[in-house]
């Protein structure tokens, strides 16, 4: 592993889609909310497991006047998604998808749900080409046969060389991100 540190932001800007695989929701909130702090282009926080939502309604974690907050419920994703394409295409943007397991279980029990979901996605990274945006998806997953695979069904993780990949671990009270190579073996340790 290559022992020159790099900072995330540097990282995250070479590509328009990011994955963030975690397997602890802590490690992934506490790495979205001290990313989100470095940004000053509007923010759009897709928070479909509602953690960073309830960080937020509580107080621990401070509300920003360059985020928009939306948690797609009862048929509001269309909607959301409609106003972050028509501003992502406008002016450059941080998309985060908080987290890709949660717009799996917003389509559940649907026909061609990996379709959708992957459509889903591929429409964000094309709006967001025009600008330069930046997306982050963050994925509970765990690596399976050298294959990312979410963590709750066990369904293969979208995989494209486009993609930069960062894995987050917990070590003691840190979160650690390490680059991943396209095999997802580890590249470098990044600055968070």
């Amino acid at each position: 592993m290559d022992q020159k540190k790099t900072t995330i932001r540097n990282v995250l800007e070479q590509n328009t889609a990011n994955m963030i695989f975690y397997e602890d929701s802590f490690a992934k909130t506490s790495f979205f909310t001290n990313e989100i702090s470095n940004w000053k282009i509007p923010i759009f926080y897709l928070d479909f497991d509602l953690q960073y939502t309830g960080f937020i309604k509580s107080g621990i974690t401070k509300e920003m006047k360059n985020l928009t907050l939306l948690c797609p419920e009862n048929g509001s994703l269309r909607e959301g998604l409609k106003s972050i394409i028509a501003n992502i295409t406008n002016e450059r943007s941080l998309i985060i998808i908080d987290s890709l397991n949660g717009l799996f279980n917003v389509f559940e029990g649907q026909n061609d749900t990996g379709r959708l979901v992957n459509s889903f996605l591929m429409l964000l990274v094309s709006a967001a080409n025009h600008t330069k945006s930046t997306i982050m998806v963050g994925i509970l997953s765990k690596l399976n046969e050298d294959r990312w695979v979410l963590y709750n069904t066990g369904r293969a993780v979208i995989d494209n060389k486009h993609f930069t990949k960062i894995q987050l671990t917990k070590k003691e009270n840190n979160t650690l991100a390490t680059l991943l190579n396209s095999d997802n073996s580890s590249k470098k340790e990044l600055i968070l």
